[in-house]
């Protein structure tokens, strides 16, 4: 079981978004999203957290970490020594991304798989708690280089997975980039109908709403077709039966041809060299 924390930004307008100034060139909120895989090609929000723009991801998240069946993955805008300690001790598991400058002092090392050179390191560290020396977490540090060759390091309590598997943990956070995306893009997140704090909030829980229905009625249906195809035919048949919607959900395709194809450019003519022949001409004399 993973999930995957991390948050989006919703900007809003310079004069009736100053109620979420964030900064001189920005008004905005932020929508902090736990982020479930529990179905295989699928995801869903199972917390959101609704702030301003200028509350830090480490102020409202990270709390709430409390399930010991999950592995959250998050972001270097989660690095909270203190909360790697009480989530240690809690025994939860986690998968964060530090900084390349962030301290580390090496317990033992342990061995890097040599057909894998994608992994840097592996190694049993110890980081100490700023402003209380006295403090220490031990967690397991996995250095990795991604295909264009872009070191990461992150720090986890996964003791029992292969340095591979934690990487490939980290990499699947690229889950809830493609979910914010598609929810600015398929349900309209980043174009706010009203700047009402009230509105945006509700605007906000509506488009969840939205998502949430349609990936119910991929469960419940146990359809093939895809989260946006779902949602144009809830757009469709929203104010239709359930069986016709049903009908529709489930009618195989008609079209049999292979779509509108692009036509070849026609380009200049080319241009035949001119065939000549030989001339025969006798001038007549007198």
């Amino acid at each position: 079981k993973l999930t995957i924390i991390d948050s989006t930004t919703i900007s809003l307008p310079d004069f009736h978004g100053q109620w979420g100034y964030c900064s001189k060139t920005q008004n905005s909120v932020k929508m902090h999203t736990y982020l479930c895989t529990d179905f295989p090609d699928m995801a869903y929000p199972s917390k959101v957290i609704l702030s301003t723009g200028a509350v830090a991801d480490s102020e409202v998240a990270i709390e709430l970490l409390t399930d010991k069946h999950t592995t959250y993955v998050m972001d270097r805008g989660y690095i909270n020594y203190a909360f790697f300690k009480k989530w240690a001790e809690a025994e939860i598991r986690f998968v964060v991304r530090i900084q390349a400058n962030s301290k580390t002092t090496v317990i033992q090392a342990r061995p890097v798989p040599e057909e894998d050179p994608g992994i840097l390191r592996d190694a049993d560290v110890e980081m100490v708690v700023p402003k209380e020396p006295d403090q220490k977490v031990r967690l397991r540090l996995v250095e990795f280089k991604d295909d264009k060759e872009r070191i990461y390091r992150v720090v986890t309590t996964r003791w029992d997975l292969s340095a591979r598997e934690i990487a490939n943990l980290y990499r699947d956070r690229w889950m809830i980039e493609l979910f914010f995306k598609w929810m600015k893009q398929h349900l309209h997140l980043a174009k706010l109908y009203s700047y009402k704090p009230d509105a945006v909030w509700n605007q906000i829980y509506m488009t969840l709403l939205a998502y949430g229905l349609c990936i119910l009625v991929k469960l419940q249906t146990k359809t093939t077709k895809s989260t946006w195809d779902v949602l144009k035919l809830v757009r469709i048949y929203v104010m239709e039966s359930w069986e016709k919607f049903l009908d529709a959900l489930n009618r195989a395709p008609t079209r049999s041809s292979k779509g509108r194809r692009k036509k070849k450019k026609g380009g200049r003519p080319r241009i035949h060299p001119i065939k000549k022949k030989a001339q025969k001409k006798i001038l007549e004399q007198n």
